[in-house]
């Protein structure tokens, strides 16, 4: 069983919740477009949690079980239901709408974060997270030391992402897409957690990136360690190399002395942010 977020978007025709209601709710079917993510993998068993996706909402509404995987459907129910062809169609069965949305910034320790496309796999604790059955707290193991350096690395790995080609990296690197066109950013692993950011350079090589967001040395270059591993049986199928390279704020004397011993598997590389607020001129 896997477990996944459906986002759901506006359109000229509904709102979000509209879609939702409409499809999910109403008629127990929801539709993705012959591309979209992870139509290949979903299967009849699997969990999803539906998301409202825009300014005004970032909400999840509810929860499904995936009757039947996605599949192609030429019928004149699923032409009226989906507004014309080309759709492909999911079934749906023991629906739940939440009485009361839940804000995905409400949620203190959520790994996943939305990303491009209509679905990504998650965790089976952000699953049981959001439908309120694990505790929202951090693992005593990844606890942040630091909340401001924390926040700031959040939001730095979102500034990475969206400004990719005009980052320096020192080397020319693309984001990576999966087969099932699931983006290299907050890349799920089926049992080593969320990859920050997945990319490959000119020849094909994988480089995870793992932003340290407060916590320990220790447990960064076990984290790292962990995705290259994860990253090298499970999709460096044609011998591709595979490296890591751990983002920072500020030189460690620590994390240099663990680092010179795997120079050839983890990186680091310093970061730097510059603002400065200047009087307004009248």
């Amino acid at each position: 069983m896997n477990y996944y977020i459906f986002q759901v978007s506006e359109t000229n025709e509904m709102t979000a919740y509209e879609w939702f209601k409409n499809l999910v709710v109403d008629k127990n079917v929801w539709g993705f477009s012959p591309r979209a993510n992870n139509r290949k993998a979903i299967q009849a068993g699997d969990r999803v949690i539906f998301y409202l996706t825009g300014v005004d909402n970032q909400v999840f509404v509810g929860n499904a079980e995936l009757k039947t995987g996605a599949y192609e459907d030429t019928s004149a129910e699923s032409k009226n239901i989906f507004h014309g062809e080309g759709t492909l169609r999911i079934d749906l069965e023991n629906v739940v709408a939440f009485p009361t949305p839940k804000s995905r910034h409400d949620f203190k320790s959520l790994g996943w974060k939305p990303a491009m496309g209509s679905s990504s796999r998650i965790s089976e604790r952000d699953y049981k997270l959001i439908l309120g059955i694990e505790p929202d707290i951090f693992p005593q193991s990844e606890k942040p030391d630091e909340e401001m350096e924390f926040a700031l690395e959040k939001y730095l790995e979102d500034f990475i992402w969206d400004n990719w080609d005009r980052i320096d990296f020192g080397e020319k690197l693309k984001k990576f897409v999966d087969d099932d066109g699931n983006q290299g950013k907050q890349y799920y692993t089926e049992d080593a957690g969320y990859i920050d950011l997945l990319a490959k350079d000119e020849k094909g090589n994988f480089v995870v990136f793992e932003l340290k967001k407060g916590r320990k040395n220790d447990e960064v270059i076990g984290q790292v360690l962990r995705y290259v591993g994860w990253v090298r049986r499970n999709l460096a199928k044609n011998g591709e190399g595979v490296r890591g390279v751990i983002i920072v704020g500020d030189k460690n004397k620590k994390l240099e002395y663990a680092l010179q011993e795997i120079s050839d598997k983890v990186s680091v590389k310093l970061y730097k942010i510059s603002f400065k607020l200047n009087n307004y001129e009248y």
